[in-house]
């Protein structure tokens, strides 16, 4: 009995939200839906698509995606440190341990906000980057701009509540579809389910993610006055659909509603899966978390030139992987390692194999 009340209120809340365009568009602040096709970006689905709203949380995909844009340009490499002021040290949480003077990689700092968004390490991220959290606001906002979020203005680089900072469904859907498209290598990570930093492990707020058939990411956000938040991405029999969600009464209510509307979607497409939708929880987490390091060096020019001569040596072996320098210390010296990243552990042990046989060195990290 109890099973099928909660059936209904979720038909019901359905039902509300496919007819009653009309009802929502009265509030400001709201549920809105949309879900596009990536190859096409045509629409399959909409409600308030461009109605304004809180992005929240979301806010945080549009500081990963100035990250990425500057690694790309080599403004900012995976192992630059930045250091942590007072003020973005005291933001309120969700937060990492990180205190006044501390340093925090580029690398952990794109797991902190993807995985545990968090809002000290945003905070970080935008003085690093721009001096002041206001100024990277205006950057962000920038960037919104030119991918096409025409509707979107940014006041802070997490999503902690500002009157001011807007966006709709459809601009975090242009979000989306960018970070995929623009950083394909990058966007992987958003697949990850856990990160570990002084010795605690945190793990991903994005439950449909791990239940949904095809799902891949990508980020979920809450505030009070938003409700509970998602930006969606998900591939069935190579067609890939990017799904945003705003305003949920819970986060479940948003991941059951969303993962309707997704199913609906597909189907529209005629991809229907003959198997359970919903699949089970893998007991393996992150599976492309492996990297191959094929060299260590004293200088940096040394581990990037040599990472060039392993990519064009050995393309296939290589292919859509990312190739990244990393500093490591050890007993008060440090090297620099030449690794290629986002393999799987069977195709990292492969990888490894066929470049040994060519007597390249080559060893797996996790």
């Amino acid at each position: 009995m109890i099973k099928k009340r909660k059936l209904t209120k979720i038909f019901l809340f359905l039902i509300l939200i496919l007819f009653s365009n009309n009802l929502f568009s009265k509030i400001p602040v709201g549920k809105a839906a949309i879900i596009i096709d990536f190859d096409t970006q045509e629409t399959l689905f909409e409600v308030n698509a461009d109605t304004l709203n809180f992005p929240a949380s979301l806010t945080k995909m549009m500081t990963l995606y100035i990250i990425f844009d500057y690694l790309e340009k080599d403004k900012i490499s995976w192992d630059t440190e930045m250091i942590v002021s007072k003020k973005a040290a005291s933001k309120t949480c969700s937060c990492i341990d990180i205190k006044n003077g501390d340093k925090i990689s580029v690398e952990t700092a794109v797991m902190a906000l993807i995985i545990k968004s968090a809002n000290n390490v945003a905070a970080v991220v935008s003085e690093h980057i721009s001096g002041t959290e206001k100024k990277f606001a205006k950057l962000m906002t920038k960037y919104a701009h030119e991918i096409g979020m025409s509707k979107t203005t940014f006041r802070n680089a997490s999503g902690l509540p500002d009157r001011a900072q807007m966006t709709t469904a459809r601009d975090i859907s242009i979000l989306s579809y960018k970070i995929i498209k623009n950083f394909p290598n990058k966007y992987k990570l958003f697949k990850t389910e856990k990160f570990s930093w002084k010795g605690k492990t945190y793990k991903t707020h994005n439950r449909l993610m791990q239940s949904y058939k095809g799902a891949d990411g990508i980020k979920t956000g809450y505030i009070r006055a938003s409700g509970f938040q998602l930006a969606f991405s998900a591939v069935r029999n190579d067609k890939r659909l990017i799904g945003v969600y705003f305003g949920g009464d819970t986060g479940k209510q948003r991941n059951q509603s969303l993962s309707y509307l997704m199913n609906r979607a597909f189907k529209k497409l005629n991809i229907v899966s003959t198997k359970n939708i919903i699949k089970k929880k893998s007991l393996k987490i992150n599976d492309n978390q492996y990297k191959i390091v094929v060299g260590t060096f004293k200088y940096r020019k040394n581990a990037e030139k040599h990472l060039k001569l392993i990519k064009s040596k050995y393309p296939k072996t290589t292919k859509n992987k990312e190739g990244k320098v990393s500093l490591i210390k050890s007993s008060g010296k440090q090297f620099y390692e030449s690794r290629f990243q986002f393999f799987s552990k069977k195709n990292a042990n492969k990888a490894c194999n066929i470049l040994k046989k060519y007597k390249r060195d080559c060893f797996i990290r996790g």
